[in-house]
């Protein structure tokens, strides 16, 4: 997690267990990007006790650093979307066709590297990321 994201959020709400925003400054979507750098990596650090293979959720992870890395709809390659993954690149790659199938990420060639090719999340899919890390940062 980078530095300045590590201060948005305290280790935990006490209430729910959820990573929690506690600064002010940020727009409601820098709080919304920050979350979900801070989710993957609680997920990462969580493989450090148990087997990663029990939390290997390609898709989500893709989704998440889409969201993250991608703001404001920018486009991210596909090495390092297979890379934010967690897996072995082939299954990365299945997981990155899937999504795409769904309608949840868009494709593109990169106009400098043909070789390259450039991925975002949908518009409903950046609304549902949206949607979802919103509702798990309300505390009841």
């Amino acid at each position: 997690m980078r530095g300045q994201d590590a201060a948005l959020f305290s280790d935990q709400n006490a209430n729910n267990g959820l990573l929690s925003p506690i600064a002010v400054s940020a727009t409601p979507d820098e709080h919304l990007y920050a979350l979900a750098r801070a989710f993957t990596a609680s997920r990462r650090r969580l493989t450090t006790h148990l087997d990663a293979s029990l939390f290997a959720n390609p898709g989500l992870d893709i989704m998440l650093f889409l969201f993250a890395e991608g703001q404001g709809g920018r486009a991210v390659t596909t090495n390092a979307c297979c890379a934010a993954a967690g897996v072995p690149r082939t299954t990365a790659l299945r997981w990155v066709k899937l999504l795409q199938e769904r309608g949840l990420i868009d494709g593109s060639d990169d106009i400098t590297d043909r070789r390259v090719t450039m991925l975002a999340l949908s518009d409903r899919a950046r609304q549902i990321i949206r949607t979802w890390l919103t509702d798990i940062t309300v505390v009841p």
